[in-house]
């Protein structure tokens, strides 16, 4: 339907609540409704769709190698430069940060002149930061390297929650959003241990090289296949109570959407221009970019949604961070190339997570919607977290007492499976979950969620080593541990209350939405 800024927002159900199932039929209803235009992204083919999605991805996979591929090789470049493991560590700190915060910048410009040049820009960008830092010799060069990495490469934090509801319904946003998390962890896995092997062989130097190399490529390949995804439309994710089933004759669904009449199909290029405009003025774009951090503290679930992830990719961060320390040293003693073949084990949990995670949320939301007169809520694919609940702490524990008590390395690696997988399901849950909160602020919201996420990060990944050398790994990972089952149960909450809180945040929803400056599909 079209939103009306005089509606009585007592008259709408609570932002996030949509009718998804038909009860009659149980047939899905494609939500937002498309138009007749055949450019619409919603209108577009089955291929063309996944040829975007594809690339899309392939842009995650990509930077997310660029800025990863160096955890395995950690102790190498400390021999090599002198910088200590600590200051290595403050170094990716320092890209979460920057790569959550500089999104104020990058987020208005995607949706002011296309997700397209964005992608491409900061493609071009990684390039050259990862050529040069594989010359980097001292500490200042190091930290100004991965700020200026996390600066090129955080449009991959909000472009893929913008542009997956570009192009698919509701109802195919969990899977894919799940896709993202996997592609994103996935690399993250991958790199180092691809890493590992190539120090041993060419040095470390090389790991930056083949980086740049694989960037170089993806610019290729975005700029000569990767269409654009932004479309204006009227038609808003919300309905009238009166309109649902049951409460009278009026049809369940009357989404309003523009009249666009006869509409000549794009041409190649006029599809791959470099950028497209939507007349967005300088005091819009500046509106854009502070919005999100007064989303983050005026709308409850969102700030739930943004230490959700936040905190799980942080206690995946512990992990990670210890992992060239401890496998390096006795009684392990492996080689950089070994301690990236490590990696193995949270890339099967992430593996697991992404063909799982995201699929079973969708299927698990459909089948409570239909109990509830076709009513989807976005609390209800929040249970796929009793399972992170139980795995996160588990994997923590593993490692850590593990490496404590000099387990074989085996039973290390069970660990860092079961982390890996919690990263992936984690972080999917928590963004889907805010995308179906307020849908049609996405934009918006995910940006407030990854300041939240980066900046824990860039904590934990700056805390990590002083922290394990005060209290040492067996008292840092039990704390770490019972942290991460604590605040997972906090998802209990948002089934309480996390409706209420909606109700509570609709009237100032709707007064977002009719004064932003774009509307997200």
């Amino acid at each position: 339907m079209e939103f009306n800024p005089t509606e009585n927002p007592n008259a709408m159900l609570p932002p996030g609540t949509v009718h998804l199932v038909a009860e009659q039929s149980d047939r899905i209803i494609l939500v937002p409704k498309p138009s007749s235009d055949p450019d619409d992204p919603l209108n577009w083919s089955k291929k063309r769709k996944w040829l975007n999605v594809t690339l899309l991805l392939f842009y995650v996979f990509t930077t997310g190698i660029g800025g990863t591929s160096v955890y395995s090789v950690f102790t190498p470049i400390s021999k090599d430069t002198g910088i200590s493991i600590a200051q290595l560590n403050n170094g990716t700190g320092y890209l979460f940060l920057m790569a959550g915060w500089t999104n104020v910048i990058w987020q208005p410009l995607a949706l002011t002149f296309g997700r397209r040049p964005i992608i491409l820009l900061s493609l071009l960008f990684c390039v050259a930061i990862s050529e040069w830092t594989a010359w980097i010799d001292h500490y200042p060069s190091w930290a100004a390297a991965r700020c200026l990495y996390g600066l090129a490469c955080a449009p991959v934090e909000v472009l893929p929650q913008i542009c997956i509801p570009d192009v698919f319904f509701a109802h195919e946003r969990g899977a894919f959003i799940g896709w993202y998390m996997f592609v994103l962890c996935a690399s993250n896995f991958i790199a180092p241990l691809i890493a590992g092997f190539m120090n041993d062989t060419y040095g470390w130097h090389w790991v930056q090289h083949w980086a740049a190399l694989i960037l170089a490529l993806n610019f290729v390949l975005a700029f000569f296949l990767y269409e654009e995804s932004m479309y204006a439309r009227t038609s808003v994710e919300g309905e009238k109570v009166n309109q649902l089933p049951g409460m009278d004759d009026t049809p369940a669904i009357q989404q309003f959407d523009v009249t666009v009449g006869y509409c000549k199909k794009k041409t190649f290029l006029q599809r791959m221009k470099l950028w497209s405009y939507n007349g967005n003025s300088f005091s819009q774009i500046v509106r854009i970019a502070y919005r999100p951090i007064l989303i983050f503290f005026l709308f409850p679930n969102i700030m739930w949604a943004g230490f959700m992830y936040g905190f799980a990719l942080a206690w995946y961060n512990v992990y990670n961070a210890t992992t060239s320390s401890i496998l390096s040293a006795a009684p392990y003693d492996f080689s950089a190339a070994i301690v990236g073949l490590s990696y193995v084990a949270p890339l099967i949990g992430a593996i697991v997570a992404g063909i799982v995670s995201g699929p079973v949320a969708d299927w698990l939301t459909l089948r409570l919607a239909s109990r509830h007169r076709g009513l989807r809520e976005p609390e209800q694919r929040l249970w796929g977290l009793v399972v992170y609940c139980i795995l996160m702490p588990a994997g923590l524990l593993i490692w850590g007492l593990g490496a404590y008590h000099h387990a074989h390395w085996a039973v290390l690696l069970l660990g860092g499976l079961l982390c890996g997988y919690c990263n992936v399901s984690g972080g999917a849950y928590a963004l889907a979950y805010a995308v179906d909160c307020f849908k049609e602020i996405s934009g918006e919201t995910i940006v407030s969620v990854i300041l939240c996420r980066n900046t824990l990060s860039f904590a934990f990944n700056y805390a990590i080593t002083p922290w394990i050398d005060a209290q040492g790994l067996q008292k840092t990972f039990i704390a770490v541990a019972i942290l991460s089952w604590a605040f997972g149960m906090s998802f209990l909450l948002m089934e309480w209350k996390g409706k209420a809180l909606r109700v509570m945040c609709a009237e100032r929803y709707w007064r977002y939405v009719e004064t932003q400056v774009v509307r997200f599909t």
